[in-house]
C-alpha cells in the first residue's frame, strides 16, 4: 500500500469509526507490535470489469465488543455473543465502499462481498503489522490493523 492509500485508509476509517461508532481515530507512525490478544480479521472483496481486491480490518476482541456496545448503545455485559464481529464487519461494509470511491472514483462500479470474519493469533497479528499492505492506527487508543489489496 502507497503512503497515499495509507492516508485515504486512515481518513475512510476515522471517519467511518467516528460517525458510526462514535470513536476517534488517529495515525500510529511510532507504534510497535504488542501483545493484543485474541483478534478478529473482517475481510470484504470487492471487483469491478478492471480491478479485483480486498479490504480487511484486524482489531483485538475487546474492542470489538467495545465498537458494539458504542453502535448499539447498550452495555458490554447485554451484547449478544457475536455483537463485536458483526460490528467490525459492518464497519468494514460502509468504509469498503467509501474507499473505494474516494480512490477510484465514482465511474467505477465494484460488486463486493459479504464480509466475513476469523480470528487470529498473536503471531498473524504481528506478520500482519509488519506487511507493508497494512497499516496501523489507534481507535481510542487500541490498535488496528487495515489492509488494502488489488490482486
Amino acid at each position: 500500500m502507497n503512503a497515499d492509500d495509507k492516508k485515504l485508509m486512515i481518513k475512510v476509517f476515522s471517519s467511518i469509526f467516528e460517525d458510526f461508532a462514535f470513536m476517534f481515530a488517529e495515525e500510529a507512525s511510532d507504534l510497535e507490535s504488542s501483545d493484543v490478544g485474541e483478534c478478529f480479521r473482517a475481510k470484504i472483496e470487492f471487483k469491478s470489469k478492471n480491478k479485483k481486491g480486498y479490504l480487511e480490518v484486524i482489531a483485538p476482541k475487546e474492542f470489538c465488543d467495545e465498537t458494539a456496545k458504542n453502535i448499539l448503545g447498550i452495555d458490554v455485559e447485554e451484547l449478544p455473543p457475536s455483537a463485536g464481529e458483526n460490528a467490525l464487519k459492518e464497519l468494514l461494509n460502509i468504509s469498503c465502499g467509501y474507499f473505494l470511491s474516494e480512490r477510484f472514483g465514482t465511474d467505477e462500479v465494484f460488486d463486493l462481498s459479504i464480509p466475513f470474519t476469523s480470528p487470529i493469533l498473536q503471531k498473524e497479528w504481528n506478520l500482519l503489522f509488519n506487511n507493508v499492505q497494512h497499516t496501523t492506527f489507534l481507535v481510542d487508543d487500541s490498535p488496528v490493523l487495515a489492509g488494502f489489496v488489488i490482486l
